[in-house]
């Protein structure tokens, strides 16, 4: 029941949010988006990490305070795992406190009651936080409504008010109310009196917190403060990047005071899809921002964060929690990875991509190709799929070309155990390629520098390998590849792509729909953090 709920909710959302999408006008939208500079892109992602980093550090405070030595980095990938799971649980953006209290307790052994105290100190912290915002947009914003609409704001807030201080006076003065109310529903069970007990640990510890560590709940309600202050800037920067309107204090008090209202709210669906995007057009549109405009600031941030959600679960599965999860983290990470046409292909200009890789490998083996055994599992299975087999001493191809070679490891293994005759690797990383042709000097190898979605090397092959690049290309680069590899391919040859699954279904349907191949065999290997496809076609004559 609970599963159909969530589904229910889902689809709730998503019905909301393609709404409002199609009332605005995706074209719209998109041109609004378009104002924001490229560069503006990874100040507001900045923003957004340094948001996440003083809530680290917030409760890191905390936890210190408590006597639980912990290192910041532990603190901040906790936070960060915790931050995905709550991101897409429709439990009040509480659903991933577990999992950051289970991965510090787990790296420190400390006691799990008291790392649940430090938690929900945080939260407690947070709408403290919350509230001060909350009181202070209304002080700009009150004078712009009618008494009515006073009254109503006055209660509203009087009401969340209320129940922030009575919960920070009951944790702080030891009233300990939560364990003898679960004492009390208990009653002689013994299950209930040891939950109990738990509780009544992780009160004692709010308690000596407040008592004998006044300045780490200080501390921890300062960067709080700046946590939010990087949470509700949002607005702020955004158009003033994007359209040159930067909000006044008094526009920025209506964004502080009903943004406050709308947190309520969104966990109502997961990931608050839908919800978010409403609200935020609601908002934004008292303040005259049109419908379009407040749509792509929603989806700019909404990007940025599932950014961030990414790096949570994969830091969540490093951290192991369960086959079951690790392997719909997995699958997420493969579907997510889909994106990646998206950002390579528009936001990222293709000259910055040598760059990048060039720097990635100032190192050797930056990724571990010769130690992975992930790596090395996969390099198997690409030749083990080949429907040539080695049959004597002759190979069974002549000349292979394989894209993406990096330091040539994969290239080398085609000539060194009788695959092929000759093999071609293409990269465009200035540094890879030099250590490359290092280590095959002796070998039938050449490599070439060049960009294989501008070009490729002369002559036909018989044998094309391209591994895990082609979300590198973009969608229309990659059309343009499916269509110049027709030419390279010689009949009866072979080509094999190998991409994250599920998103395989997207990057290699160009060649599949292109009418010079045929799908000649296929596997999809369930890799708990990251499943994989590889689809071999085969040349037609």
């Amino acid at each position: 029941m609970r599963r159909w709920w969530g589904i229910a909710l889902l689809f709730a959302g998503l019905g909301a949010f393609a709404l409002l999408v199609a009332l605005s006008g995706p074209r719209e939208i998109w041109a609004a988006a378009r104002l924001l500079p490229f560069w503006a892109l990874f100040f507001l992602g900045g923003l957004e990490l340094l948001g996440l980093t003083f809530w680290a550090a917030s409760w890191m405070a905390l936890l210190w305070g408590a006597g639980i030595k912990v290192p910041g980095r532990t603190v901040w990938a906790a936070a960060l795992a915790g931050y995905a799971v709550s991101y897409i649980t429709p439990v009040a953006y509480l659903g991933g406190e577990p999992v950051r209290g289970w991965i510090v307790a787990r790296r420190t052994g400390a006691n799990p009651a008291a790392v649940a105290g430090t938690l929900v100190w945080d939260r407690v912290v947070a709408g403290l936080v919350l509230l001060g915002f909350a009181l202070f947009g209304a002080g700009l914003v009150l004078p712009l409504l009618s008494p009515q609409q006073r009254v109503w704001t006055w209660a509203g807030l009087l009401g969340l008010g209320a129940a922030i201080v009575l919960g920070t006076l009951s944790f702080a003065l030891g009233w300990h109310w939560l364990s003898r109310l679960v004492a009390f529903l208990g009653g002689r069970r013994s299950r209930w009196r040891a939950f109990a007990q738990k509780i009544r640990e992780m009160e004692s510890t709010m308690h000596g917190l407040f008592r004998n560590r006044l300045g780490a709940l200080g501390t921890a309600l300062l960067l709080q403060c700046l946590s939010f202050m990087c949470h509700y800037f949002r607005p702020f920067f955004y158009f003033g990047l994007a359209q040159g309107r930067w909000l006044s204090w008094r526009e920025m008090g209506v964004y502080f005071n009903l943004n406050a209202f709308l947190s309520l709210f969104l966990w109502l669906t997961p990931a608050g899809v839908g919800t978010a995007e409403g609200g935020r057009v609601g908002i934004l549109g008292l303040l005259g921002i049109a419908p379009a405009a407040a749509l792509a600031f929603s989806l700019t941030y909404r990007f940025l964060e599932l950014i961030l959600v990414g790096l949570g679960f994969a830091i969540a599965s490093w951290y192991g929690m369960g086959a079951h999860v690790r392997r719909g983290f997995g699958i997420l990470r493969g579907l997510a990875e889909a994106g990646n046409v998206l950002v390579y292909g528009v936001l990222l200009h293709p000259r910055l991509l040598p760059r990048f890789f060039n720097w990635r490998f100032r190192q050797e083996d930056p990724w571990k190709y010769e130690t992975s055994p992930y790596e090395q599992k996969k390099y198997a299975q690409k030749l083990a799929i080949l429907p040539k087999k080695k049959d004597g001493r002759t190979p069974p191809y002549q000349r292979a070309l394989d894209l993406g070679c990096a330091e040539g490891l994969f290239t080398r293994q085609l000539v060194e155990e009788g695959v092929a005759a000759r093999a071609v690797g293409v990269d465009f990383s200035p540094r890879a390629l030099a250590r490359a042709r290092e280590k095959s000097i002796g070998l039938p190898v050449e490599y070439h520098a060049m960009d294989i979605g501008e070009d490729l090397p002369e002559g036909t092959f018989d044998l094309v390998f391209c591994s895990e690049v082609l979300y590198y290309l973009g969608y229309n680069r990659l059309t343009r590849l499916a269509e110049r590899l027709a030419q390279k391919v010689e009949p009866g040859g072979h080509l094999v792509l190998v991409s994250a699954w599920p998103a395989a279904k997207l990057f290699h349907r160009p060649f599949l729909r292109h009418p010079a191949f045929k799908r000649v065999a296929e596997h999809v290997e369930p890799h708990r953090t990251r499943p994989y496809a590889i689809t071999c076609l085969e040349r037609l004559p």
